[in-house]
């Protein structure tokens, strides 16, 4: 499946508070290591342009410095600068050193500093303090910046940066159990940007894919002590940008510089000292512990820096009160004249309850506990004790988790041309899952092992003043193990013989209708893994008035997973028997019984991008962004070929599949003429154009006019593809069994 999205923008932007346009080079995303550039035009007091110029811009807090000249339309650019405070420095014989200082580059930015040069010697000055320069007038994408200050000054519910995200225009968080879960890592989110689907969002780190592709949302981000800065952009986006089309977070971790730097911190969150809510019935029993802390600094004066930071989050909660309704003592012994009275019944009328054999009125509401289903009683056991004659009782699960998470940083200059940077990111979160042999029914949530990982090596290298290179290479892994706890009950073990059971441990029974429920459907045993490999190179040229971009992108992802799922069987009782669920129950009398094998999934995709972008500054007040990104669709596909599709023709024809011959007609699998084992077409012609252009009327940027628009494509994610191989027969093959009175 490929999606095409058009996206565009119109409109006359300022200086806001909420929003900053961009403007400069292309913006950093999943296929570059750049994070932020600098260009402009140098031209003397009377407006001449002056070529040859020698610029230069030194990041305060390393000393790195990065070399360009201007070229016979005087202008330069400085693209890939690391965020950070720079001076800037222009010189040309005939000419005063022209320096300013103050400059702060953030995340994606893409600035316009002029430089208007003064006769005199070199050994002259002209110093320019004010941070006056930082207009962006040549990105038709639009972004907001979410620095470090904000990060870590904000309220955050659980120090989680993403859900900064939505402090962003038209973002909205749309984690809705679908796209995130217990398949998933714990924390991802799933963010709708400027419209889109929640699972749109394209997630970068570091300048590398952090992106979790079995559902599309983002893996875990370092802790705010840890995290810059970030930017959120969307709309009209440069064809540097390709995987996901509804916008871009883009991400930076701390790093080091030439002085020492850290914190320690911890944050603590206890109901007992904490006043009450006003409309609470009890106090607040979450208890919340975070600490640890960051250190950065020099390990070569002005070369080599590292930065390392922890952080450990210990979640301690009791239950939720939440209400199920069990057999009485009296209904144990067959007496059911309380339970389905007046007093416990709606609108106080009493419930007639039947004799599934005869189907006429139980008399007195009485039943021969003789009658009463072994495994049925057996699970009773395990019940909650009720002093309610009605059955009601009130349980809560705890909360129990821990997550512990790591990250280090290691950034080389090697000359003044060489760069490097190694970035690993460590995430450990485990939860609880609970069994109590006298309350059965805190099993109702999963419990989960995980652990998510990326590793970012990004390496730039200036060929020429107006030429560099930039190659980075991306790992990430996230690993989910799921399952209930080892002390659980199966049906086996109530009694209930010859079945099969694919976990030992786990039970699933849903009394509805007014009862109880034990297990749940995401609580099923599952191991849940995804594993991505990504190697893009890009390189950036300023020629004339082209500042122009090229590169490629190769992402590589493995989805394995092993989902027991209702391999144990699924016991339904809603009370069609005896109009009672409870009674149901009790004589073993189920609605519906469901079972299934495991689903098993070895998914493989193959992710290529290649783009051509330009921007050209058509005239000192008009550029114009133009770009071309190719991104076939190469559909996931199953390693040991599982899974099939249906054909309308095929049924109509009568037609068998010649590798299951007792599949129903029209159903065709891998070895069937013209079927691949990813059982859709390839999309080779996925070209995704780009075009926008940029008027700033003064020429200094004070206001800006933009129009813009492109083809963006979508990357679908796993999960989908999962369902078609994982619930199709016979290599996930369920079976519903339901039964009338």
């Amino acid at each position: 499946m490929s999606v095409a999205k058009f996206r565009g923008v119109t409109g006359i932007s300022s200086v806001l508070l909420v929003f900053t346009v961009l403007a400069g080079a292309p913006a950093l995303d999943a296929q570059a290591v750049s994070i932020a550039s600098v260009t402009g035009r140098v031209i003397d007091e009377q407006g001449a342009l002056v070529s040859g110029a020698q610029v230069k811009i030194t990041r305060v807090d390393t000393g790195t410095v990065y070399n360009t000249t201007t070229n016979t339309d005087g202008i330069y650019a400085l693209p890939n600068l690391p965020i950070g405070a720079y001076t800037l420095q222009a010189g040309s014989p005939g000419f005063q050193t022209y320096v300013q200082t103050g400059i702060l580059l953030r995340v994606d930015d893409h600035v316009q500093i002029n430089i208007t040069m003064k006769v005199g010697a070199v050994t002259e000055r002209v110093e320019v303090t004010a941070n006056a320069g930082m207009v962006q007038t040549e990105q038709n994408s639009i972004s907001q910046i979410v620095d470090q200050q904000r990060i870590v000054d904000l309220p955050l519910n659980g120090r989680d940066p993403t859900q900064l995200i939505t402090i962003s225009g038209a973002a909205v968080n749309h984690s809705d159990g679908t796209n995130t879960g217990s398949k998933s890592f714990f924390s991802s989110q799933s963010i709708s940007i400027a419209g889109s689907a929640g699972n749109e969002t394209n997630y970068l780190l570091d300048g590398g894919d952090n992106n979790d592709s079995f559902t599309n949302v983002n893996m875990p981000f370092p802790f705010p002590d840890a995290l810059q800065e970030f930017s959120v952009e969307t709309s009209t986006l440069p064809a540097r940008n390709g995987l996901h089309p509804g916008g871009v977070v883009n991400a930076v971790t701390k790093s080091g510089t030439n002085r020492l730097h850290g914190d320690l911190f911890e944050f603590i969150r206890n109901g007992d000292v904490n006043a009450i809510n006003y409309f609470a019935t009890r106090q607040d029993s979450l208890k919340r512990n975070q600490f640890g802390g960051t250190l950065g600094g020099k390990i070569v004066r002005d070369k080599l820096f590292f930065f390392g930071g922890f952080q450990q989050s210990d979640i301690r909660q009791d239950p939720a009160a939440t209400i199920a309704f069990v057999p009485t003592a009296a209904a144990l012994t067959g007496d059911f004249s309380a339970l389905d009275g007046a007093g416990c019944q709606a609108k106080g009328m009493p419930r007639v309850i039947n004799d599934p054999t005869t189907g006429l009125p139980l008399p007195n509401d009485q039943i021969a506990v003789s009658r009463f289903d072994p495994a049925a009683l057996a699970l009773a056991k395990y019940l909650p004790q009720t002093a309610s004659s009605c059955g009601k009782v009130t349980y809560g699960i705890p909360v129990q988790s821990n997550e512990s998470q790591y990250v280090g940083r290691v950034d080389w200059i090697a000359t003044s041309r060489h760069t490097l940077y190694g970035r690993y990111l460590l995430d450990d979160y485990t939860l609880a899952a609970f069994f109590e042999p006298h309350d059965i029914l805190v099993t109702s949530t999963s419990g989960n092992v995980e652990r998510a990982q990326t590793f970012v090596l990004g390496e730039n290298y200036t060929i020429s003043p107006t030429t560099i290179n930039s190659l980075h290479l991306t790992f990430g892994r996230r690993t989910d193990d799921r399952g209930p706890n080892a002390s659980g009950v199966n049906a086996p073990s109530l009694g209930v013989n010859n079945i099969y059971q694919g976990t030992k441990d786990f039970l699933q029974v849903a009394v509805n209708n007014g009862g109880f429920a034990v297990g749940c459907g995401t609580c099923a045993l599952g191991i849940f893994n995804i594993t991505s490999y990504q190697a893009a190179d890009d390189v950036d040229i300023s020629r004339g008035k082209h500042q122009i971009a090229f590169g490629v992108d190769l992402i590589r992802t493995r989805d394995t997973q092993n989902n027991h799922y209702q391999d144990d069987g699924v016991f339904n009782f809603s009370g069609q028997y005896t109009n009672d669920p409870l009674l149901d129950f009790l004589l073993g009398k189920m609605n519906s019984f469901s079972q299934s094998g495991p689903q098993l999934n070895d998914l493989r995709q193959t992710v290529i991008g290649m783009y051509l972008q330009d921007t050209y500054h058509m005239t000192p007040k008009l550029v114009v962004n133009a770009g071309l990104r190719w991104e076939p669709f190469l559909p996931e596909y199953d390693h040991f070929n599982r899974g099939s599709t249906f054909s309308q023709a095929a049924f109509n024809a009568g037609q068998i599949s010649q590798v299951y011959l007792k599949a129903p007609a029209g159903s065709l699998f891998y070895g069937d003429p013209g079927i691949s084992n990813a059982f859709t077409d390839h999309k080779l012609a996925d070209l995704s154009p780009r075009l926008g252009l940029v008027y700033n009327p003064d020429g200094k940027g004070r206001t800006t006019v933009r129009i813009g628009g492109g083809l963006l494509y979508d990357s679908v994610a796993t999960f989908i593809p999962y369902r078609m191989v994982a619930q199709n027969p016979p290599f996930g093959p369920q079976v519903t069994n339901t039964s009338g009175p």
